[in-house]
């Protein structure tokens, strides 16, 4: 048994307190930016940690270059798709949201995909695959039902996040390979909400975090 197999305690529990500081400060608080930043230290705090101790850790999980292509090849068309999906629904719902922030966020969105789909798709699945005795497919459905949950109220986030963790997950266990799983969660998730839910994430978050440090505004 390799380290990066006897740690799937330690990984699942990260898993839940991560979880549990969305529903804390994203959720109830409306902390959205204050949740990415210590969740994205957290983890890398946890995979700097944990590649010290197990040099393998780090290509085993999919951080690495290796396959890169194969992968964004396999996710292209579902990447096609999502572009004009988003255009389509948000041109019929009058929810077309274009600003020059879109490209800021097409930039900075995907280190934070690479961060969720770690632990989507690397570790729930991953250990699921790993340590369970259900088919892969089965495993897929259950990531992403995982996955949809984590993102209620929202009924668009709900079906979005679903439909990718399918996605992710299914080409997760062909080519191992986060970095490209990344730039895709974090492009489509950019769609989303320029051009379905009609909303600018870098107003938002500057905003809520400007209000919770001058409450009197």
């Amino acid at each position: 048994m390799t380290r990066l197999d006897a740690a799937w305690v330690p990984e699942i529990a990260a898993v839940l307190l991560t979880g549990l500081g969305k529903f804390l400060l994203a959720d109830w608080l409306g902390l959205d930016l204050a949740f990415i930043v210590a969740a994205g230290l957290f983890w890398a705090g946890f995979v700097a940690r944990r590649t010290r101790a197990d040099p393998c850790a780090w290509t085993a999980w999919g951080f690495t270059t290796h396959n890169l292509r194969r992968a964004l090849v396999r996710l292209w068309p579902f990447a096609a798709l999502a572009v004009v999906a988003s255009v389509a629904y948000g041109m019929l719902s009058g929810r077309l949201l274009l600003h020059w922030h879109m490209a800021l966020i097409f930039l900075l969105y995907p280190v934070w995909g690479i961060v969720q789909q770690f632990i989507v798709v690397a570790l729930i699945a991953g250990n699921f695959k790993r340590h369970g005795r259900i088919p892969d497919s089965v495993v897929v459905l259950l990531t992403a039902l995982v996955f949809a949950a984590v993102h209620i109220p929202s009924l668009p986030l709900i079906g979005v996040s679903f439909v990718m963790a399918l996605i992710t997950t299914t080409v997760y266990f062909r080519v191992r390979n986060l970095l490209a799983l990344g730039l895709f969660h974090g492009w489509v998730a950019t769609l989303v909400y320029f051009f379905v839910l009609g909303q600018d994430p870098w107003i938002e978050v500057v905003s809520t975090w400007s209000r919770a440090l001058d409450p009197s505004r």
